[in-house]
């Protein structure tokens, strides 16, 4: 294996539960790093679907056309986008859709394997269908593909805008979603779209999630790497909604990718379809987690063409990959109850932990001495540890160390691993982040 980087990582708890690999909740505060967190991740491998219909839900004011260029660049797949009402040739309906209402247009396609799309609101919208079909006892989509929407358990900040004015909340809408920016100026188009959006936009606000069993369709989600809105970090959470398997994909691209940007994200599910592994790209970090028994078998697809670190908890692989044959990546995973003392830490390191509320300094010592292990591993065990430091440990990252006063080349990436952190230090500007979780 090229440019394999050694383990450095303390024992963690053992994290195999009835078959499959537990991933769990934030470790201390969420949102504060890449969080997997589901129930037990995968009881089942995500075997390839053979699904050949792909039904799609649209964002907030987008209608089937938002679809259009997905399916040009499907051409093995049928794509279905679903017509809300209020929208294109449904524009003389008043704009209300129910959950129900949806699951009767897919409902009678069942009978045969298929997949459900949604982006944005259309995520949630999907999430719901799905919960709808198992109610009534209906084949449950052999993938269900979610992009740029937070999870059905978090709240959408942007939904808040609904309650603005005209003006402010068109502003928002282009600032942070990627709206038309001719809602602004062009007085017929605004009057044509603002009754879709205040009706889809109050539905997401007014959402209220209610727990039940997660869902037993894999899950695939696609972030957009410049989505300030719901990016990879928000979108790791789901996860948690499903037994049946994980995977997260980043593109490059805004929050509306699947309008912008149809071609690469036609290119993942197509890979995802056809069970297809490919190597990382240049700006690209590949992360699989599972059981230790699997993981040779992972390593084999990077030997003599990526560059791979690994880290082994009881039960738990971390495997990281990055693309060609960089000088090294550094990977470290580090429970709460194994850190020990702070050596590794600069002096600044251990007073802002220090300086931190009482809540938080194990945290935050927690994802610091992870991330210095990480360093370490990529850059050499002769460097001293307490002469690269980050300036920031608040920071949700990804952290970029300070080698004396230049900025180091290493960037370091946290995930959370129910009870344990988990760094890689990558030589990066910026990371794509890919995840797998595999049985």
């Amino acid at each position: 294996m090229t440019g394999a980087a050694p383990a450095c990582a303390a024992p963690v708890t053992p994290l195999t539960r009835s078959g499959g690999v537990d991933i769990r909740g934030v470790v201390g505060n969420p949102g504060r790093c890449w969080a997997i967190s589901g129930h037990t991740a995968a009881a089942a491998r995500m075997d390839p679907p053979s699904a050949r219909t792909m039904f799609c839900l649209p964002y907030a004011g987008g209608g089937a056309s938002a679809y259009a260029g997905l399916r040009r660049a499907l051409a093995d797949l049928t794509v279905v986008p679903v017509q809300l009402p209020g929208r294109e040739n449904r524009i003389a309906e008043p704009p209300e859709f129910t959950i129900a209402g949806i699951a009767d247009e897919v409902a009678p396609a069942t009978a045969e394997p298929y997949v459900l799309y949604g982006h944005s609101m259309g995520a949630r919208l999907a999430f719901e269908v799905v919960r709808e079909l198992r109610r009534r006892g209906l084949r449950q989509p052999s993938r269900l593909y979610v992009g740029g929407a937070h999870p059905p358990d978090r709240r959408v900040p942007l939904a808040a805008a609904v309650e603005l004015p005209d003006d402010a909340f068109i502003d928002q809408l282009v600032r942070r979603s990627d709206a038309l920016p001719e809602l602004k100026h062009l007085r017929e188009l605004r009057e044509l779209m603002m009754p879709v959006l205040r009706s889809d936009f109050a539905w997401i606000k007014n959402y209220a999630f209610v727990p039940e069993p997660p869902i037993g369709s894999p899950i695939v989600a696609f972030a957009g790497l410049d989505d300030g809105e719901a990016g990879a970090a928000e979108m790791l959470g789901w996860a948690r909604h499903t037994t049946a398997g994980f995977r997260l994909r980043t593109l490059r691209g805004g929050h509306l990718f699947v309008r912008d940007r149809p071609a690469e994200l036609a290119a993942l599910i197509s890979a995802d379809l056809a069970a297809a592994h490919t190597l990382p790209e240049p700006d690209e970090l590949q992360l699989w987690a599972g059981r230790p028994a699997d993981h040779e078998t992972v390593l084999r697809r990077y030997t003599g063409l990526a560059t791979a670190g690994t880290s082994h908890a009881d039960g738990l692989t971390l495997v990281a990959a990055i693309g060609g044959h960089e000088p090294g990546i550094g990977v470290s995973v580090l429970r709460a109850r194994d850190l020990g003392g702070l050596s590794e830490l600069s002096a600044d390191e251990q007073a802002q932990i220090e300086d931190a509320a009482e809540e938080d300094r194990r945290w935050l010592a927690l994802r610091a001495v992870a991330a210095k292990r990480a360093l370490m591993a990529a850059a050499g065990r002769g460097t001293d540890p307490a002469s690269v430091a980050f300036p920031d440990l608040t920071d949700p990252g990804p952290w970029r160390a300070l080698d004396g006063p230049e900025p180091a080349r290493w960037q370091v990436v946290h995930l959370s691993l129910g009870e344990a952190v988990a760094a890689v230090a990558v030589p990066y500007d910026r990371v794509r982040l890919s995840v797998d979780v595999a049985g």
